[in-house]
């Protein structure tokens, strides 16, 4: 009976999941994109996403995007910086050449130091043709312009912990971008200038064309600074217990309304959730949660409790109603009345995974969650999302289930009025 009650808080916790699922992906599959273009290389050891990136080795991915390599390599090195390997000195010549790097210091360029989030952003800028020096952006401030620009996200670049893993993402993402001043995507411009090749970029060229229209007709999302949507998700779990088959458990039916300050970031939200058994008799939670500051505070039918938030978990939190980052699409198609339906890649698939393990440990360990399917559809109108609806089959091997998730923008900015629960501060530490 108490696995029973802890499948049924499982339920519950899915509905959240679902709602503020933004974590960590793993982005191998941007990176045999990336190699099946000739753009990304591995090691020895193949491709170690796991570690931390090298200023040489930024140093290369970029001169591939600039669509240089073989101009590279045919270069007499004539920089000043001694510290160099010499597969490491023709992407520093071409780069120093052009003016795109000036080294750590006047005769060192430090190759093996480790590459922050913010220094690839200003490559992958220059890569697009933009100019710190001509004032497109500012070197301190390239991630924030990079975010602007679609090329970062905070579901694929993760700043405080950036790793190999991340440039792959977002090498990927930038080839779907449009350079500075071009209707054409950078895949298509590296293509025509024959440093990709035409058919190895044929199924990508037409996804990234797709893409480009989505992102151009959602382009009102980055200007708002404040949201209300109200969510529904219903659905069937089934779970097994003690070797037996899976049986269904109950029907669920979530109501939510979630308020997001994005500038803050502070985001409420009001939940009522409401399992069915097969035999008529119902459960109801009603849950509210706020979080700001650095802390969740959560009462759940009146028990509260609150917990700290990382900036990566905040980030993760207010991601719920946004544009999907092009490394996480698997396939993007338009539908009708001005609408898209993206399939999520397995990138995509690994983050949701996250979040219903996350769920699952909650309350308690109910077996690994898979996600094996997944399509949202985001209505656009006015260059916003004006709905979003996803579909979710998952299987944890005790629990597994079909859930429809229906979100729709109600109010913004100045429309929006996100009042905090009272006596935060009486919500004891979870421990």
């Amino acid at each position: 009976m108490k696995k029973m009650f802890r499948i049924a808080y499982a339920g519950a916790a899915l509905c959240a999941a679902l709602s503020t699922a933004a974590l960590a992906a793993d982005f191998t599959q941007s990176a045999d994109r990336l190699h099946e273009l000739g753009l990304f290389q591995g090691t020895e050891n193949g491709y170690e996403l796991d570690r931390a990136p090298t200023r040489a080795e930024a140093a290369a991915m970029l001169t591939r995007l600039l669509g240089k390599e073989s101009e590279a390599k045919s270069l007499t090195y004539s920089a000043p910086f001694t510290d160099l390997q010499n597969w490491e000195k023709p992407y520093v010549q071409y780069l120093y050449e052009n003016g795109l790097t000036t080294g750590a210091t006047a005769t060192t360029y430090e190759p093996e130091a480790p590459l922050t989030a913010n220094m690839y952003a200003a490559f992958l800028l220059r890569a697009l043709g933009y100019s710190d020096t001509a004032g497109d952006f500012t070197y301190r401030g390239a991630s924030d312009y990079a975010e602007e620009l679609g090329v970062y996200d905070e579901t694929i670049v993760d700043a405080g912990h950036f790793l190999r893993d991340h440039v792959a993402a977002a090498s990927y993402t930038a080839l779907a971008a449009q350079p500075k001043g071009s209707e054409k995507t950078l895949l298509r411009t590296l293509t025509e200038q024959g440093a990709v090749d035409k058919t190895a970029a044929e199924p990508y060229l037409a996804q990234f064309a797709v893409y480009q229209e989505y992102r151009e007709a959602t382009a009102g999302m980055d200007d708002l600074k404040a949201l209300e949507v109200t969510h529904t998700l219903t659905g069937s779990i089934s779970a097994s217990w003690e070797n037996r088959e899976k049986d269904k458990l109950f029907d669920l039916t979530s109501a939510e309304t979630l308020k997001l300050d994005r500038v803050s970031p502070v985001l409420l939200s009001e939940r009522t959730v409401t399992m069915r058994a097969p035999d008529g008799t119902e459960k109801t939670f009603i849950a509210e949660s706020y979080t700001a500051d650095g802390m969740r505070y959560v009462s759940q039918n009146g028990v509260k409790a609150r917990t700290a938030q990382t900036a990566e978990q905040m980030h993760a939190l207010t991601g719920s109603y946004a544009r999907v980052p092009a490394a996480l699409v698997e396939n993007i198609a338009k539908s009708g009345n001005g609408g898209y339906v993206i399939t999520y890649n397995k990138a995509g698939l690994n983050r949701l995974d996250g979040a219903l393990g996350a769920a699952a440990d909650a309350v308690g360990r109910l077996g690994d969650m898979t996600i094996y399917s997944v399509f949202v559809k985001h209505n656009v109108s006015g260059g916003r999302i004006v709905s979003q609806g996803t579909t979710v089959e998952f299987d944890g091997g005790t629990v597994a289930g079909t859930l429809f998730s229906e979100m729709e923008l109600v109010a913004v900015d100045d429309k929006v009025v996100l009042t905090p629960p009272e006596n935060l501060s009486q919500y004891p530490l979870a421990k």
